[in-house]
């Protein structure tokens, strides 16, 4: 306890000496951080639920066989076979022609009076597969609807060719390019922290030359302003996380209040528990690397 009296404290005391000496740079430390955090806070965010709505469509992704009217039980028993046989298919349903008319009046809900005059039932059979969510390329689904379309009894095979190819061009974005944005954007942030660290410890320049001369220890002189770098972080990051939640619920009820009928809004999340403590983390240890980057006038003899 005597240690830590005679060694630590006297280190925070100066710390906490230096931050309410130098109010202003301080504020201009926290607040260019903050920005800088609130940034990669706001890419993470946007990555995170892109993802989830990503993946949510992926797990739908369907191919819809439509089948002659005159296909006999021999060649469907053959044909569902060969779909439960496909790797890409997770599984698959058959939908009769009265399922289809009635899924169909479902879908036009007060409108479907109309159907009720019709002769027949103008609308085919058909078998929709729910592909496997590891199905990474628009080629493959191509390539599969390709070999349904050739098998006796299939008139036409749809899966929304032109939205695929949307989808997983997403796809592709999100998985190749957005965490080397994101590399990007904290290599941006690190300098922003060292520059505005390196402008602090500029300015105070001759108050470490003079410890310098009055024997100070390099660790003396350079710790209290490694906490300070550290209490920048963490106050930058907490500022950072409190506005980003805050633009997140506004943005939330903003959009549910302009398209309520999307389902999208409520798949969209903040971040849980963990990822909450990483930022903390990051931002802390912004800090810390933007003194380590910026610290030759505590080196300096």
């Amino acid at each position: 306890m005597a240690k830590f009296q005679d060694r630590i404290y006297p280190l925070f005391k100066l710390t906490a000496n230096n931050i309410r000496r130098h109010p202003v740079i301080n504020l201009i430390s926290i607040s260019i951080i903050s920005i800088a955090m609130l940034m990669l806070i706001l890419y993470f965010l946007a990555y995170s639920n892109a993802a989830r709505i990503v993946s949510a469509w992926r797990a739908d992704l369907r191919i819809v066989v439509y089948l002659v009217d005159d296909i006999d039980s021999g060649r469907m028993l053959s044909l569902k076979n060969y779909c439960r046989e496909l790797d890409e298919v997770m599984r698959f349903d058959y939908v009769s022609k009265e399922q289809a008319l009635e899924n169909f009046k479902v879908t036009l809900g007060d409108n479907s009076n109309f159907l009720a005059g019709l002769p027949e039932n103008p609308l085919p059979a058909s078998l929709e597969l729910l592909l496997d969510s590891e199905v990474a390329e628009v080629d493959d689904v191509e390539r599969l609807a390709r070999q349904l379309q050739r098998q006796v009894g299939v008139d036409e095979v749809a899966y929304g060719s032109r939205w695929l190819r949307q989808l997983f061009s997403l796809l592709k974005t999100v998985k190749y390019f957005g965490f080397l944005f994101a590399a990007f954007l904290s290599a941006v942030t690190v300098f922003i922290v060292a520059s505005t660290i390196r402008l602090s410890l500029y300015a105070r320049r001759e108050t470490i030359r003079v410890l310098h001369l009055v024997g100070a220890t390099r660790s003396f002189i350079a710790l209290p302003y490694l906490f300070e770098g550290v209490f920048q972080g963490a106050v930058a990051s907490f500022l950072a996380l409190g506005f980003a939640y805050g633009g997140f619920r506004y943005f939330k009820a903003w959009l549910q209040l302009q398209v309520p009928q999307w389902s999208i809004v409520l798949q969209l999340k903040f971040f849980t528990t963990l990822p909450l403590l990483l930022f903390l983390l990051l931002g802390t240890s912004l800090g810390i690397a933007g003194f380590l980057l910026s610290s030759r006038w505590v080196r300096q003899d």
